[in-house]
């Protein structure tokens, strides 16, 4: 079998979400601006949108990850670092929504006990995925439960879990495609 690659996939929610409030903060301060002759609020008010929505880009978009499979391992390439799994390592793969990838991080935090290092397991947790699972918010939650009920937000991670109890989120284009491919290759 052939080396097959799947691109990240890149989804820009949070600034579209950001982009699509611009108007619910700009038009305050042209109406004040109208009324008044003080068009301050408008302009802070377009320097928060700004810079709302490049905060929100900033979140988006994150580094570009290719994965590879091929018969005995999944490589990972990350920038210039390659992370190799060798096929009998990985236990399973499953797709997963964001929902339940926050869940599962959750769970897998509160299991290593009250002294374990929460940051340090989020980020291998989420070190190879490029979509936003919404563990920080910056629209008090409502983003993130829009994010979370479009169509295309279900099922579009990956957990991949590891025979020493590690879990990764991957976030490949083609989700399903990955994970059939992954476990057609286990069975190799």
């Amino acid at each position: 079998m052939a080396t097959k690659r799947f691109r990240t996939a890149r989804y820009w929610h949070n600034a579209l979400l950001m982009f699509w409030g611009v108007p619910f903060l700009v038009l305050p301060g042209i109406i004040v601006g109208a009324s008044s002759g003080n068009f301050a609020l408008l302009w802070v008010s377009i320097g928060v949108s700004v810079a709302a929505i490049a905060l929100a880009a900033k979140r988006d978009r994150r580094k570009s990850v290719v994965y590879e499979l091929d018969e005995t391992r999944l490589v990972i390439v990350d920038g210039n670092e390659r992370h190799a799994y060798a096929m009998n390592d990985i236990a399973d793969a499953s797709l997963l929504d964001r929902a339940a990838a926050r869940e599962y991080l959750r769970e897998m935090i509160q299991s290593r006990g009250a002294g374990a290092d929460a940051a340090g397991i989020t980020a291998v947790f989420e070190q190879h995925c490029t979509v936003d699972i919404g563990l920080v918010s910056y629209t008090l939650g409502l983003g993130r439960a829009l994010i979370d009920r479009m169509p295309n937000a279900k099922n579009d991670l990956v957990l991949v879990r590891l025979r020493n109890g590690e879990a990764r989120a991957l976030s490949p284009l083609h989700a399903q495609d990955f994970v059939e491919s992954l476990n057609r290759r286990k069975l190799l």
